[in-house]
């Protein structure tokens, strides 16, 4: 069970707002926002933002498509379909590409590396930590953040796991960062953060200047553990909490 106070503390010292906790499950959550049947095209970014301004549960489901990418990242379309190959790359006759890569090879290579893999069950939801009720667990931790706290964030991270690399950030769609290349890495028995939010098409529906970095659940209780042993309790770090107020003072928002 996480420690919800040490969380709120972690929280305070970041300036962070709370992170998102991701779990796959085998009923629909009631109350939830989700697509609805038959929608064409629905930007799981935008969904995430949606959890996060209105402190809701969002879900997605196998049987009803988000957007072309964003089901295959959640593992609800797979193998990836041709045409995502040539959506992200050079295009096809009569469809400009988004050229983020710069040939269908290469996006076969980033599918074939990121080796994504059947989702473990026909739910997908998504929902601010603290609305976790006690006997479930998130398989993920998505937190948004700005430069300063994401610098926070990544230390944090290499400083509880040791690990001089620790913190990653490949090649991706916004969700693909979020859902896709975290559960890799456990697959592969790796603990890693992965930083997320450089893919230009989920740049409207996240804040400016603004991040993703998601955690395995379990590196989010080893930050939790850690960070009274760590920098964030050190007068550097006091420095930097004083520019995240400055900022948050700048930008008109209630600095967290």
């Amino acid at each position: 069970m996480l420690d919800n106070q040490r969380l709120q503390n972690l929280l305070a010292l970041l300036g962070c707002e709370e992170p998102l906790g991701i779990a796959y499950v085998e009923n629909a959550p009631a109350d939830s926002l989700t697509p609805a049947p038959g929608t064409n095209h629905a930007c799981i970014i935008n969904y995430l933002r949606m959890a996060r301004t209105k402190k809701t549960c969002v879900h997605f489901s196998s049987e009803v498509r988000t957007c072309m990418g964003g089901w295959v990242y959640l593992g609800y379309q797979l193998p990836a379909p041709e045409r995502i190959v040539h959506f992200v790359t050079t295009g096809w006759q009569g469809g400009e590409g988004e050229r983020y890569l710069p040939s269908p090879d290469s996006m076969r290579r980033f599918l074939n590396d990121i080796d994504i893999q059947p989702a473990p069950a026909p739910f997908c939801e998504v929902k601010p930590l603290s609305l976790f009720k006690e006997g479930e667990e998130p398989l993920l931790a998505a937190f948004h953040c700005r430069g300063e706290t994401l610098t926070g964030l990544s230390m944090l991270a290499g400083f509880a796991l040791d690990d001089h690399e620790a913190v990653t950030m490949p090649f991706g769609s916004g969700c693909a960062n979020i859902f896709a290349w975290p559960l890799h890495y456990r697959r592969k028995g790796q603990k890693k953060a992965v930083i997320g939010g450089a893919d230009p098409s989920c740049r409207p529906f996240m804040g400016v200047d603004e991040l993703s970095f998601t955690v395995t659940f379990d590196v989010l209780e080893g930050m939790l553990e850690a960070y009274p042993r760590s920098f964030l309790m050190g007068k550097t770090w006091a420095g930097v909490r004083r520019k995240i107020e400055k900022s948050a003072e700048i930008r008109g928002e209630a600095a967290r």
